[in-house]
């Protein structure tokens, strides 16, 4: 059957990408980690599994996403170049293998560093906003380089809205968390030269059935070691 290409319309319409995330029994994992990537325009948009395994993006602007899922115990995949075109909506859903559980060895992180003498500093945004579409306010954001240690913090307003100014560019650890919701931890997050970071995470509660501890979700801490530095030129 031909492709069909969506007539032209409003110019509010949006796309979404919504799946399920099942380990190889075809059970569905709760707590893992999604991320949306849009390639070369700096736009995240993050995301929990919820107890069902379902996760969904909404309010997508045409164009091809990558969608990457990760967490303990499962092998990290990634579907790439997944066409949006609202107003139609794709789903997207996954098998993960088994994998390495947290608390091992950290890859090593990409290092970007702007020429020399042309430091590039830019704003990194985000919006956190609950299942129901939200605000969630007082949600705390940090940034770590973990090539210079340079951290950042701030905290979402009532809106959910956080902005922080004069961020060097490079590759940095995020960590998102708020009391009640599944903590979101992002190991090698890049802040564009060009067009800086913008976050845009739908928070998941922590599930209904889990029945292990809270803690089990939050990824563990890796701190950057105090005698630490860059690699040389």
């Amino acid at each position: 059957m031909a492709a069909h290409t969506p007539a032209a319309g409003p110019g509010n319409l949006k796309g979404r990408i919504r799946g399920t995330v099942r380990d190889t029994k075809g059970k569905p994992v709760a707590g893992l980690l999604v991320r949306l990537l849009l390639p070369g325009r700096g736009l995240v948009h993050v995301t929990n599994t919820d107890d069902r395994g379902n996760y969904t993006f909404e309010d997508l602007e045409a164009g091809g996403y990558d969608v990457e899922v990760s967490g303990s115990g499962y092998q990290r995949q990634v579907k790439k170049e997944i066409r949006v075109q609202p107003p139609f909506r794709n789903i997207v859903d996954f098998a993960l293998p088994p994998g390495p559980v947290a608390g091992g060895s950290p890859a090593s992180p990409a290092i970007y560093r702007p020429p020399a003498g042309e430091p590039a500093f830019r704003d990194v945004t985000g919006t956190f906003t609950d299942k129901e579409r939200r605000p969630v306010p007082d949600v705390a954001l940090s940034l770590v380089n973990p090539a210079t240690g340079l951290s950042f913090r701030a905290q979402s307003d009532r809106e959910g809205k956080v902005l922080i100014r004069g961020v060097p560019a490079g590759i940095y650890r995020v960590t998102v968390s708020s009391p009640g919701y599944v903590t979101v931890e992002l190991s090698e997050a890049e802040v564009s030269p060009d067009s800086g970071m913008n976050l845009k995470l739908s928070l998941v509660e922590y599930p209904l059935n889990f029945r292990g501890r809270p803690e089990d979700l939050v990824p563990e801490e890796r701190p950057v070691p105090p005698d630490y530095s860059p690699p040389g030129p």
